[in-house]
């Protein structure tokens, strides 16, 4: 097939989905993006995209069919507090079970390293210990649901924590003690979240479970103090606070995979790069 010909629809266009559609498009892609909102979907048109308003709850999943008409589909959709883990598995089986009836036969499914527990050490995609938090517990949960499913192939791409542009440390972050936190950081760019996916779509890595994030873990308090020196933040003076439980993820499989070069590889580089959006 002629990756160029193919339809891929965003579910959501956020603030990951928002420039990866915009940067698929640009790659010759016919890309179809999914807000919640008129005002959202109005946002989308004008930068030239082609949108539909898709909303979906434990209930109720209310779409265009010309949105669900895809070769892939990029869920995009993170357990948001409000709902609750619980409401999120609930709206996951109702889209699971609403894609059976679809042509669409590829999903990448976006996840988080929140799925492993912290066990201070590293783990991969073949540890299987269940994590402490409901929503690391309600994706995996998720996950399995998609990979089990007979009618269409799923890559799970589980992300570390999301950083730059306006996910950055401010001056009240700064000053409210983030600095003090000695974890480890599983991190990734949000153009390195783009460029993984794009390779994926490129490679047709189907079926797969992939961790992505940086290969350097600096500790969050250096993070941080190196965001001040850029602020010109003066930090107050840290105070000693107990280690906590931490895990550090590892990524081997997926530059092993498909060959990817992250352009940050250490979170530290934000700070010492310019800023060059991805399709923003």
């Amino acid at each position: 097939m002629d990756h160029k010909k193919e339809k891929i629809s965003i579910l959501s266009c956020g603030w990951l989905g928002k420039p990866l559609a915009l940067h698929l498009q640009q790659a010759g892609y016919q890309v179809r993006g999914a807000r919640t909102t008129n005002e959202g979907v109005q946002e989308l048109q004008q930068l030239g995209l082609e949108a539909y308003t898709v909303m979906l709850t434990q209930e109720v999943l209310i779409g265009p069919d010309a949105f669900w008409d895809a070769d892939i589909l990029i869920v995009n959709i993170p357990p948001r507090s409000e709902r609750g883990a619980v409401a999120h598995v609930e709206e996951m089986k109702l889209l699971n079970s609403f894609l059976s009836t679809t042509a669409i036969r590829h999903i990448i499914f976006v996840s988080s390293t929140s799925v492993y527990a912290d066990i201070n050490d590293l783990v991969t995609e073949e540890n299987e210990e269940m994590p402490e938090t409901p929503n690391g517990q309600a994706l995996r949960r998720i996950e399995s649901m998609f990979l089990e499913s007979q009618t269409f192939h799923t890559t799970i791409l589980r992300f570390g924590g999301l950083i730059g542009y306006d996910r950055l440390p401010d001056k009240r972050r700064l000053l409210g003690g983030q600095h003090r936190n000695n974890q480890p950081m599983n991190a990734i760019h949000r153009d390195d979240c783009i460029g993984v996916i794009t390779n994926i779509i490129e490679k047709s890595i189907w079926g797969e479970v992939l961790n992505a994030c940086a290969s350097r873990h600096p500790l969050r308090s250096k993070y941080y103090e190196a965001a001040a020196k850029v602020l010109g933040v003066k930090l107050p003076r840290r105070k000693w606070e107990e280690e906590r439980p931490y895990k550090i993820v590892g990524c081997s499989k997926l530059r092993k995979m498909l060959g990817y070069t992250f352009k940050y590889d250490d979170p530290l580089l934000v700070f010492a790069r310019p800023i060059v959006s991805l399709g923003n």
